[in-house]
């Protein structure tokens, strides 16, 4: 990974159109995905590793899940919903909610049941 930092934007590399994260305007973005570290484990497993993901993309742009401010979900099984919303919900600290969509999709790359892309205040 490599920083790259051309005011007013920050970024963290990680392959060719690829950003683990950006930073700009007081803002973050990033995405956790759980590819190619549980291909066939359920919704509850896969959805625990996206958000760590999460959780080192945000503490490498020096913020964390307590500033998060909206979120965007993508399940391949809406019927898994309830198992997905069990761990994002145990995930949140106390106090904290997140603006959130859930949109169910046909298919995500490498198979991944749960996709989880935030913005967060830096």
């Amino acid at each position: 990974m490599s920083l790259l930092s051309s005011s007013p934007y920050t970024r963290s590399l990680i392959g060719p159109g690829r950003n683990a994260w950006v930073k700009h305007n007081g803002l973050v973005w990033t995405v956790g995905v759980p590819t190619g570290r549980a291909r066939n484990a359920d919704i509850c497993t896969q959805t625990k590793i996206a958000l760590a993901s999460i959780d080192a993309r945000l503490a490498q742009a020096g913020t964390d899940r307590t500033k998060i401010l909206e979120t965007t979900v993508f399940l391949t099984n809406m019927k898994e919903f309830k198992g997905f919303d069990k761990v994002f919900s145990a995930w949140l600290p106390v106090g904290i909610g997140a603006s959130r969509a859930t949109v169910g999709v046909a298919a995500l790359a490498n198979n991944d049941k749960v996709e989880i892309k935030v913005t967060v205040a830096a």
